[in-house]
């Protein structure tokens, strides 16, 4: 197996330590490598502690690693933070009091300041793993325009390393597949747009902003409109009101504004308005971690609203599926005029790889078959009080137990349009590893990298809710079931438990605000 290579920047926030890990990350993907990265950062504008990592190879990288082989630190004592993560091998970079001692102040101020800081690290970075000088180049000419001094810049890092450091060895990119380079945030407003997204709502809220930025900065091209209100609950109100309007609505939040909204999760659900609730996750309760990863909020999602009534709950475990459950997202909602909540994390929402590009794919559009107001041969009325099929409020037993069965019926119907679950690995194997969303990659390359791997499967759950009964018999297949979740109570184990018969024999939970890495993932399933 080729080897994977890691990179890792650190450093105060307001250094460019993300602009660096994105321009690597260009110039990796152009030069024929897949690629998986992940950030870190506090809820900072200027100061405290900020990492980008990315981890590469010739061939598919599902997750970025723990252990760096090449570590860049911004500023003083950053890097100390860090020594857990280095091995005999790792080259350690820094100004003054580094493993190797970059004097990074001393050319910025060559340079013109210190805002050159992350081009000079990038030029350095690009020596070390032999990528193509002059591509490099291309790409910041791109992306800084005529700016010759960040040209200078990468030069003066590239010649420092030149003559201070040797090249490390690394496989040759290859492969010449057009691809494009996203986060989870990007994906899944792509499979909205191309599932035709009318309207998008939401109040800043990470790690779900990036959804509203990238919707914005293109609602011309897309032809949607994209609205900013005041607070969540004008967010899911102004959606539903769209969607009883006939627009394909969607709205985007995290745990403590999914929160406000659950009100108006029960509205969609009485009136028959298809929402999507993008909801990603970070660490709870309250305020929490604002800028952490988390599943923390399953159970939340799969419960939101009062009353009963069908949801569905979708996780995707990737870029791919973020797109792809997008698209699927707003197409039930609008099938079966229902809330629909897709359910992300910071680990899958922000953090970015290099996928085949889908930008040209067609459109994939299920209409809604609700009365829309104003239709001169319909009338319909949108009430939130118990009604009957046209609307009118009823109280009569007969009548309303009539369309509790209706909004229920529909949950058979629902299930046949789930995403099924994804089982990988030896299916004869004596362990199965049960897990969800984001750390699929974990999972994947954990496996991947191990030398038993045939010991074990993995079985991906996609449609959280409503969840397939027969998947109690794919797990209780296997003598040994291991569940893997993001979060401090398994969450998940609960929901399969609730709904059949399943004992799990071992549990690993990570909830720290930190994904889960493959080399820990290993130990663990090992121990």
């Amino acid at each position: 197996m080729e080897k994977v290579i890691t990179v890792k920047i650190a450093g105060p926030a307001g250094t460019g330590i993300k602009s660096a890990g994105l321009l690597l990350a260009q110039v990796l993907n152009e030069s024929g490598y897949y690629l998986k990265d992940y950030s870190e950062y506090p809820s900072l504008v200027r100061g405290g502690h900020n990492t980008y990592q990315v981890s590469f190879s010739v061939n598919e990288v599902y997750c970025v690693h723990k252990m760096v082989d090449i570590f860049v630190s911004l500023a003083k004592s950053h890097w100390q933070e860090h020594e857990k993560e280095f091995t005999k091998n790792t080259l350690v970079f820094a100004d003054s009091d580094g493993k190797t001692d970059i004097p990074l102040r001393e050319m910025c101020g060559q340079l013109g300041g210190s805002i050159y800081t992350n081009t000079i690290t990038l030029g350095l970075i690009s020596y070390l793993l032999d990528l193509n000088k002059e591509l490099a180049k291309s790409i910041l000419k791109k992306h800084f325009g005529d700016d010759s001094i960040n040209i200078n810049a990468f030069e003066a890092g590239y010649l420092w390393g030149e003559n201070n450091c040797q090249k490390i060895a690394t496989d040759k990119g290859g492969n010449k597949e057009k691809k494009i380079i996203l986060d989870g945030n990007e994906a899944v407003g792509w499979g909205l747009y191309k599932a035709d997204l009318d309207m998008f709502v939401a109040y800043p809220m990470t790690p779900a902003t990036g959804l509203l930025h990238f919707l914005a900065k293109n609602q011309d091209e897309f032809k949607l409109k994209v609205i900013h209100p005041e607070d969540e609950i004008a967010v899911a109100s102004i959606a539903s009101g769209a969607s009883m309007a006939g627009a394909r609505a969607a709205v985007g939040t995290s745990g403590g504004g999914f929160a406000l909204m659950t009100e108006t999760i029960s509205l969609d659900a009485m009136a028959g308005l298809g929402v999507v609730y993008y909801l990603s996750q970070r660490p709870g309760p309250a305020t929490g971690m604002p800028t952490w990863t988390a599943q923390g909020d399953l159970l939340f999602a799969v419960h939101s609203g009062h009353g009963e009534f069908p949801k569905i709950v979708l996780a995707p475990g990737d870029w791919n599926e973020a797109y792809e459950f997008g698209k699927l997202s707003l197409n039930l909602a609008n099938k079966f005029d229902i809330p629909v909540i897709l359910l992300s994390d910071k680990n899958l929402s922000e953090s970015s790889t290099n996928i085949k590009d889908f930008t040209s794919d067609k459109a994939e559009i299920v209409a809604s078959n609700k009365v829309i107001p104003g239709k001169r041969d319909k009338i319909k009325l949108y009430n939130s009080y118990e009604h009957d099929e046209e609307g009118f409020s009823i109280e009569g037993a007969e009548e309303s137990k009539k369309m509790a069965d209706l909004r229920l019926k529909k949950s058979k119907e629902i299930l046949k349009e789930m995403p099924k679950v994804n089982l990988f690995g030896n299916d004869k194997a004596k362990k199965l590893i049960v897990s969800w969303g984001s750390t699929k990659g974990a999972i994947l390359e954990t496996l991947r990298e191990m030398k038993n791997r045939e010991d074990f499967a993995f079985l991906q759950i996609r449609g959280m809710w409503p969840i397939d009964p027969k998947v109690s018999q794919i797990i209780n297949a296997f003598s040994e079931k291991i569940l893997v979740e993001n979060n401090a109570t398994g969450q998940l184990e609960a929901l399969l438990k609730s709904q059949m018969t399943v004992e799990f024999t071992k549990r690993i939970l990570k909830y720290d605000g930190r994904p889960f890495f493959p080399e820990e993932l290993k130990e663990a399933l090992n121990d």
